[in-house]
């Protein structure tokens, strides 16, 4: 049966299901862990925060840590399920990537979910491996829109068995080439979330630059952003393609995924003095 396209729950459009990260994500699930703020590309849209670049850091959910002890403390406190581990690029401090992978599957258990986000850079054959041998459940690349040297590694992940996903920011200029990565990565992944393309404090001068300006006062989604995924998710219907696509809204991440999470963390943490509101 054609897959169709529908709104979800969660501010969001989908063609088909969404990968098993994102559904623990906006049930706010999972934890995020910050891994390195250490990157090899330079993205020029890059939204990182000014906390969190420069010198080596470690998050756990909005909290700074060097402890393997806080992360599962907080895992406990958030109720977490599962993780995904982000940066900056993990892939660049790989023995750092695996032992936290390792001890967040030997001490939660091989159901304890996670994912990992990575560009293209430092994928071979023997780093891949490793993250799948430690336990990783699914891994998400960041293909770099600028320059399709490297796009010929996605094939390396469609070799094991787990689950290969593209994330890429939904950049309305960018719609040929995200056609033409669409062609490529059919049938070498699971599913393809398409992100909308954000206006940040620290990225905010050169997307103005590059002429992209916000849809309202109340957000930070760049106009054409949204209606660029609709477009794409109705390009990977009509040429069938194998995988799923979602597109995630700005405010998916705000109104829904850290809501949620924050919610969980409240309930482990209120005293019985304490109520946790809808707000």
């Amino acid at each position: 049966m054609t897959k169709q396209i529908k709104d979800t729950n969660f501010l969001s459009r989908a063609l088909g299901e969404l990968p098993k990260g994102c559904q623990m994500c906006v049930r706010g699930e999972k934890l995020v862990l910050f891994i390195t703020t250490k990157c090899p590309r330079t993205c020029w849209f890059c939204p990182l925060s000014e906390k969190r670049k420069g010198e080596d850091k470690i998050f756990v959910n909005e909290w700074e840590t060097s402890s393997k002890d806080d992360m599962l403390n907080e895992v406990e406190l958030c109720q977490s399920k599962g993780a995904g581990i982000t940066g900056g690029d993990p892939l660049s401090v790989l023995p750092r990537t695996i032992d936290y992978i390792k001890t967040l599957k030997e001490t939660k258990g091989k159901e304890f979910h996670i994912h990992l986000y990575t560009s293209l850079n430092l994928v071979t054959e023997d780093s891949m491996k490793q993250l799948y041998d430690a336990g990783l459940d699914e891994i998400r690349f960041h293909p770099d829109l600028d320059d399709k040297k490297l796009w010929h590694k996605l094939s390396i992940p469609a070799e094991l068995d787990w689950d290969v996903g593209v994330e890429i920011p939904m950049i309305p200029d960018k719609m040929d080439t995200i056609k033409e990565l669409c062609d490529l990565a059919n049938g070498k992944i699971n599913f393809m979330n398409m992100n909308e393309f954000e206006i940040s404090d620290t990225n905010s001068e050169e997307m103005y630059k590059h002429d992209f300006e916000e849809k309202s006062d109340i957000s930070h989604g760049v106009t054409g952003s949204l209606a660029a995924g609709e477009e794409m998710m109705n390009y990977v219907k009509d040429n069938n393609y194998t995988f799923n696509v979602h597109m995630c809204s700005s405010g998916l991440k705000d109104k829904i995924q850290m809501q949620n999470r924050f919610k969980l963390r409240a309930e482990s943490i209120k005293t019985e003095f304490d109520m946790v509101s809808d707000e």
